[in-house]
């Protein structure tokens, strides 16, 4: 065998023994091992956990931007194909459910609760006033399974969250700019 020059470069064990017995020279205590945390990094950023305070902040937010991609994605497509538009709204649904998230009675009445297909007035959806007795409901009819929903229509009616006083806290999304 020929003996091969040391050309500078050393493996993750060789440093870790040398970065121990520097240690151990500078400090002439032992040395414990890698240590994590603390101080400046090497790039000269400071980290301050901003990214566990942003996460604490809201939980769910990667999941909330991908359901809300699936719903604009779900709009635009139920004109043109709507089987493709019931995809991606059954998609946004379970994954909210999967994430224990829940979707916004505005948007959940924009579906259609059977297949999904985003409910257009006149393309996908046909809604008329519907009356039994004194109440006053309106009928949303899903052009594409006939799935029927009834929703209450009255002066005094407040969907819950709609009240500001059922509302604990809003959380606001803004972009990266970079």
């Amino acid at each position: 065998m020929v003996p091969v020059e040391n050309s500078g470069c050393k493996t993750s064990k060789q440093k870790q023994k040398n970065g121990k017995a520097e240690n151990q020279k500078r400090n002439d205590k032992p040395a414990k091992g890698p240590q994590r945390g603390g101080g400046n990094q090497p790039n000269g950023s400071n980290n301050n956990n901003n990214g566990k305070k942003q996460a604490r902040l809201c939980p769910g937010r990667d999941t909330y931007e991908r359901m809300n991609f699936l719903y604009q994605a779900s709009v635009l497509m139920a004109d043109s194909v709507p089987a493709l538009s019931g995809s991606y709204g059954r998609l946004m649904k379970s994954i909210g459910k999967k994430a224990t998230l829940r979707i916004e009675p505005a948007i959940k009445r924009t579906l259609c609760a059977r297949c999904g297909v985003a409910l257009m007035p006149a393309k996908t959806a046909e809604y008329r006033e519907h009356f039994q007795g004194n109440l006053n409901f309106v009928e949303v009819a899903c052009n594409v399974c006939d799935y029927r929903k009834r929703y209450r229509n009255w002066k005094g009616h407040k969907i819950h969250l709609d009240d500001p006083k059922s509302v604990v806290d809003t959380l606001t999304f803004e972009t990266k700019t970079e």
